[in-house]
């Protein structure tokens, strides 16, 4: 018996037909964004993710369709297992539902940065039963690390999601320098802060605008961003200065060595006039 002797059904030949085509459209579609829009700009990846999205319902709803009888008769048959099913299930179930939560509430998008389940990262990718995110060092430069989180959607359901979206161009910088108590540091705080204000000084009418943008967006208080110097002492009585400054993201840390390079500067001078 030869294999073109054996009977295909309609059905199975009409649902590769539908995946065939879709297929197609969708990296048709997809080809048609890169090859338009070289380099990819933020709603370029979102159309990208939409026409994965809308692809891969349409592939579903086909099939579902053309199945329809089947699937029907072959609920009938497995009702004595519902439970089972539900419970094997369940994780998909939350995936499914953590993506219906997000496309009705809408706490990010693809391009934003976003902090979940202790991941700080870009969105670059999302469907309905993950997102992927481009891990950043928040603590170290604002920077991507080159890792790729995966994150189920079901999280979205258990976990809040913080929007950093706002840090991508202006953070709200701080840290702090801990000493000896050989010197008064209370002497160099306004070398520190004339300091400061020269640095700050070419991005503050930016920062300005920034912070308004934010507190309009945001219906909130707008964010000063004057710089902030507070000195305190530790538990086992170092001093410190804790230093806060409201800049562009990509040059926090450069802005903090050079504010920390001119610290220690004055502190060894008042120390040898000690």
């Amino acid at each position: 018996m030869l294999i073109s002797d054996i009977p295909v059904p309609p059905k199975v030949i009409f649902t590769l037909l539908l995946i065939i085509i879709v297929w197609t459209l969708k990296y048709l579609w997809i080809a048609a964004i890169r090859h338009n829009h070289n380099p990819l700009q933020e709603r370029h990846k979102n159309w990208i993710s939409v026409a994965r999205n809308l692809s891969n319902l349409g592939l579903v709803i086909g099939v579902a369709v053309v199945w329809l009888s089947e699937l029907q008769n072959f609920a009938i048959s497995v009702a004595a297992f519902t439970v089972a099913i539900v419970i094997a299930t369940k994780e998909l179930l939350q995936c499914f539902l953590g993506f219906f939560s997000w496309v009705t509430n809408r706490p990010f998008r693809v391009g934003d940065w976003i902090q979940v389940n202790g991941h700080c990262g870009e969105v670059s990718d999302i469907d309905w039963i993950k997102f992927r995110l481009l891990e950043v060092d928040l603590e170290n430069g604002y920077t991507y690390t080159g890792k790729s989180i995966t994150v189920m959607n079901s999280v979205l359901l258990i976990q809040p999601v913080i929007n950093l979206n706002f840090m991508r161009r202006y953070v709200m910088h701080s840290f702090s320098i801990v000493r000896e108590n050989e010197v008064n540091l209370f002497d160099l705080k306004l070398p520190m802060m004339a300091t400061i204000t020269e640095l700050i000084s070419p991005f503050q009418d930016v920062a300005s605008r920034y912070s308004n943008l934010i507190s309009n967006r945001l219906e909130i208080e707008a964010t000063s961003i004057e710089p902030f110097i507070y000195i305190h002492t530790t538990d086992v009585a170092n001093q410190v200065i804790s230093i806060t400054i409201f800049c562009p993201t990509e040059e926090a840390h450069s802005l903090e060595q050079k504010i920390t390079e001119r610290f220690m500067t004055l502190w060894y001078e008042k120390l040898k006039t000690i």
